[in-house]
């Protein structure tokens, strides 16, 4: 009995065990629930990595190619038919999935390149070699040293038989002003025009000083004639001071030269540059005395542009490998590479250096350090007294003259040793990338320039009303001046080790964002201004005239009779148009259904009599205004027309004698203070037009050649107008729109008159949209 109750519960099933009470239960609670993320993630960091690969290839391979995956600033054109044109950890992707595409019927080579493709009749018909093909395309017109990267990345435009990057081929106009402001903007300005005047100072000084204002600072100032600073000028024509406005230039002596035989630079644009040259010719012809020689040496110098606040330490990474670092230029500049700004530096500056091969130590990535305690001592003593011996060129160059030298230059240029031979040495390094060391049997020394440039050596003179802190952001940098052939490995160096590459049309948009004239686009009054302008306006109106009938803007109904360019001839009431604006009658702007039924209302003139009535075109005489108009320019005007339009209107009439009293203080700048007003004078101020930044004080966006107007309820009438906006966008710096433009100094007397009418002045639309509103400050 006793054994089979046993049997009996031994086979009984057993409970199951009860879970633990008290400090044992949450202990074994706590450790289960808790889970370190760390030491999991880590346990675990190879699998979440694959994971996280695969997903992203799959994610690749699925949408995208392999040149696809690269920035956009660097794919090529070319990438997704040669693999070699692929970095080398995307190559054997690029291969794999070319032989999987379309032509993987087809033979591929190693490179990805098809084998069996017949040659096209455009390759058998090639040159031998591509220079010559380079050459032959070069006819008319000229190729800088970086051509051939800018066709690549930008659109080329040829503009003074000169073929110039008009803008990138990505989007880069935010790009462009963020570029300028933080980074570095970097244009080849190589088509500027280069004089140069050689013979005795005083004669080069006397052949000068009537083409410049009476009342600014000629070449013979002492900071100039040293050769330590560039002379920023504004030329005329000579003896018809106001009027005869050529444009902005700048002037740089020689360092170190004798008086007796001195060498100055006068760097004009090339818009400008003829007419300069041939008044300086026509001077020397009536002046046989001078002794002056004139040579254009455009085309030995390359030149870059550089602004934006990391210029300054971009120029000292690049340029750090100088022949002499002991030397006075090499120092200071090594000491400016800690300033935040180029605009701390004083302006119009030059700094001399002697440095070796640029392509040695190509690519330029490294930054340097910070200033030492001692370094720091002496950039204060540089920044309150600048060094005069800054310019001058290397000590140890002995009787060599430098960039001024062509001789010596060209010998340089001949004895540089060719990419081959470079790559040959870098073969020879056991660690590859080692950076080639300069080796005075072999390799050579190129002297360079550095200008600091501003708004003073970009407009020719001191500005006035000007945003100093968007001045200061925007257009402060540095000028390099090189002899020719460096362009491109110095290009190369200076793109590589971060400065961004744009092109005209960039540049014109820095300026504008930091409220400054460009030239020759907002310089009214000068022949390179009409030339600019009518080539413009002959563009809008072709542009005009190949869209259909019923798209076109009806200009003729919104009562606007110049869409095209803006005629400051009519404002200032002026006889002629130039001849280079396009002879639009108003019969063109009319739509054409308006056209048919006139034609149909009337009949048509018979063949004899249309031949007996002269044409509107060639009714216009083939005349020039700019030697009428006139523009205020300058610090001194600038300053003179500000304190007028601040006084206090006392009449409200707008006779003769009231506005020659209102504009005494812009003759007494123009002619002098012991000028006596005549009727003369009357005829000169009518014919004057005054540069205006128009900032937008509500919503919109000026367009170019809108009229400016006073009463936006009457926008299109005569005694309205007052002037004319030559360029117009949204402004990044602002925030809202901004405009420059010219107004007729009638016109600001007008408004001047009206100001305690509480008037403001409203820039048309060119549409049927609203009039914007706008506040007006001289430039």
């Amino acid at each position: 009995m006793d054994a089979g109750s046993n049997s009996n519960s031994d086979k009984k099933r057993k409970a199951p065990p009860q879970p633990e009470r008290g400090q044992a239960k949450r202990y074994t609670l706590g450790k289960a629930r808790s889970v370190d993320v760390v030491s999991f993630v880590e346990a675990r960091a190879f699998e979440i990595n694959a994971l996280q690969k695969s997903l992203q290839n799959a994610r690749a391979s699925g949408n995208t190619r392999a040149f696809q995956t690269l920035p956009r600033h660097l794919r090529r054109r070319a990438a997704s038919h040669n693999v070699k044109r692929i970095p080398t950890r995307l190559r054997e992707r690029a291969i794999s999935e070319m032989k999987k595409s379309a032509q993987s019927s087809k033979t591929l080579g190693e490179t990805g390149r098809l084998t069996n493709a017949k040659k096209s009749r455009r390759y058998k018909r090639r040159n031998a070699s591509g220079r010559a093909e380079f050459e032959r395309r070069q006819h008319g017109k000229r190729w800088l040293e970086t051509h051939v990267w800018h066709a690549k990345r930008m659109r080329m435009r040829e503009l003074w038989n000169t073929m110039i990057a008009e803008t990138p081929n990505e989007r880069s106009h935010r790009a462009a002003y963020r570029a300028a402001k933080e980074n570095t903007h970097i244009q080849d300005i190589s088509y500027y025009a280069t004089l140069e005047l050689t013979g005795p100072e005083a004669a080069i000084v006397a052949l000068l000083r009537p083409l410049v204002p009476p009342t600014e600072l000629t070449v013979a100032m002492r900071p100039y004639a040293s050769g330590a600073r560039m002379a920023p000028l504004t030329l005329y024509r000579k003896g018809m001071y106001p009027r005869g406005l050529l444009g902005p230039a700048t002037a740089l002596w020689q360092p170190g030269s004798s008086g007796s035989c001195r060498t100055l630079w006068l760097r004009v644009h090339p818009a400008s540059s003829g007419a300069v040259a041939a008044e300086l010719n026509r001077s020397v012809e009536a002046q046989p005395d001078f002794q002056v020689e004139i040579t254009d040496v455009s085309q030995e110098l390359v030149s870059f542009e550089l602004l934006g606040a990391q210029s300054t330490p971009l120029l000292a990474t690049v340029l750090s490998q100088a022949t002499d670092p002991a030397s006075r230029g090499a120092s200071v500049l090594q000491l400016a590479r800690a300033l935040p700004s180029p605009a701390v530096l004083p302006e119009s500056v030059v700094i001399g250096l002697r440095i070796h091969d640029p392509r040695l130590e190509f690519p330029f990535k490294r930054a340097l350090g910070p200033l030492s305690p001692e370094e720091q001592l002496q950039l204060q003593q540089v920044l309150l007294q600048w060094p005069e011996d800054a310019a001058q060129p290397d000590p140890k160059a002995g009787a060599d003259g430098g960039i001024w030298d062509r001789a010596e230059c060209a010998k340089v240029l001949a004895k540089r040793p060719s990419e081959k031979a470079l790559n040959e040495r870098r073969q020879k390094h056991l660690v590859p990338g080692t950076r080639l060391q300069p080796d005075p049997a072999v390799d050579v020394t190129v002297p360079i320039l550095l200008i600091r440039t501003g708004p003073e050596t970009m407009q020719g003179a001191r500005m006035g009303q000007a945003e100093q802190h968007l001045v200061d952001e925007l257009t402060h940098g540095w000028t390099l001046l090189a002899p020719r052939g460096w362009g491109m490995a110095l290009w190369m160096a200076l793109v590589f080790a971060g400065a961004r590459a744009q092109g005209l049309n960039e540049r014109h948009h820095v300026a504008f964002e930091a409220g400054l004239p460009s030239f020759p686009a907002n310089w009214p009054g000068t022949s390179a201004y009409d030339q600019w302008a009518g080539a413009a306006a002959s563009a809008a109106f072709q542009k005009w005239l190949r869209r259909p009938p019923g798209k076109r803007a009806n200009y003729l109904k919104f009562g606007i009779e110049s869409p095209f360019f803006a005629p400051f001839h009519s404002l200032l009431k002026l006889p002629h148009i130039p001849a280079a604006y396009p002879q639009v009658q108003s019969d063109d702007l009319e739509c054409r259904m308006k056209r048919l039924r006139k034609i149909s209302s009337k009949k048509r003139a018979s063949k004899a009599d249309s031949a007996a009535e002269p044409n509107a075109e060639s009714a216009i005489p083939d005349s020039d205004s700019t030697a009428e108009m006139w523009l205020v320019n300058g610090e001194r005007l600038t300053l003179a027309v500000t304190a007028m339009l601040a006084g206090t209107c006392s009449s409200e009439t707008c006779d003769s004698e009231s506005f020659l009293a209102w504009a005494r203080p812009l003759l007494e700048a123009v002619c002098g203070s012991s000028h006596d007003i005549g009727a003369s004078d009357l005829q000169l101020l009518d014919c004057c037009l005054v540069r205006v930044r128009l900032t937008c004080s509500k919503r919109g966006v000026p367009a170019a050649n809108a009229p400016i107007c006073i009463d936006p309820a009457q926008p299109f009438t005569g005694a309205n107008i007052i002037g004319y906006v030559m360029t117009g966008s949204f402004s990044l710096a602002r925030g809202c729109g901004m405009a420059v433009g010219a107004c007729s100094l009638r016109g600001l007397f007008h408004f001047w008159t009206l100001r305690a009418q509480h008037a403001r002045p409203s820039v048309c639309s060119m549409d049927d949209g609203p009039s914007v509103q706008a506040t007006l400050s001289v430039i």
